[in-house]
């Protein structure tokens, strides 16, 4: 498959300390027409100096009624919209990306006319103690073994919320300004829906590192937690609901025929 053009989008919130590190492990994988767009969401740190230094697209953004990652993707989004490009890769400000990750999820989108998501783990820092070496364990469990038990069975991978990459058609119509905590998961919910389900490249891969005090990480985790449970009681039921409509629609189908 030929290469597409690409736009790398980076939301950014006070993420001076991580951000250059990021944009070199993506802006060595873009070709001259590639565009690498941070969006320095509601910053008061030196995020947006530090990405236009390190050679990124910087747009800022300040609303604080609206706060929140979808916000930031739709600015970036309808930032990219001036010049569209044929695929779309989301990165968060604290992820290094692998080699050649960019290149084979963009390839992979192209071709499948599908979101991608790459292969995201997450790292324990130097020292780490147990605590975060069994949550290392059991993040490889839930972002390589499970969607990779998925795709054998046939079934749609779960956006992980960094490393996706959508062609500009589906991304541009997207409903991403929104505050939920786990928009990834809305979004997944929504393409698959529209028939389109996200697909599984473990082949590409993005990684961080887990916070190193114990209260960032019970904060990370409490923060998953309720968002995971707020998209269930939000989209379940109505989800449940389509399901058993799909089921009395495909009886009476068969019943007729």
């Amino acid at each position: 498959m030929r290469r597409p053009s690409i736009a790398v989008i980076i939301p950014a919130h006070n993420e001076q300390v991580l951000i250059q590190s990021t944009i070199t492990s993506v802006l060595s994988q873009l070709n001259q027409d590639d565009r690498l767009i941070v969006v320095a969401d509601n910053c008061t740190d030196a995020t947006a100096s530090i990405a236009r230094a390190a050679g990124a697209e910087v747009v800022e953004r300040f609303n604080q009624q609206e706060r929140g990652k979808g916000y930031a993707l739709d600015f970036g989004v309808r930032h990219c919209a001036q010049n569209p490009p044929e695929v779309v890769i989301i990165v968060d400000a604290d992820c290094q990306v692998g080699a050649k990750s960019i290149y084979r999820l963009a390839v992979a989108c192209l071709e499948f006319s599908r979101p991608v998501q790459a292969l995201y783990l997450m790292k324990s820092p130097s020292g780490a103690g147990l605590k975060t070496r069994i949550a290392e364990f059991a993040w490889l469990v839930k972002n390589l073994v499970r969607p990779s038990g998925y795709a054998v069975l046939g079934l749609p991978c779960q956006l992980m919320g960094t490393g996706m990459a959508f062609l500009w058609k589906d991304i541009s119509s997207a409903n991403l300004a929104s505050g939920h905590i786990v928009e990834d998961l809305k979004l997944g919910i929504d393409f698959c829906r529209a028939g389109r389900p996200p697909l599984f490249l473990p082949q590409a891969s993005v990684t961080s590192i887990f916070p190193t005090s114990a209260e960032g990480l019970t904060g990370q985790r409490t923060r998953w937690e309720h968002g995971h449970l707020g998209v269930m009681l939000s989209e379940a039921p109505g989800l449940f609901a389509e399901y058993i409509c799909k089921k009395i629609l495909a009886f009476w189908l068969w019943r007729l025929i």
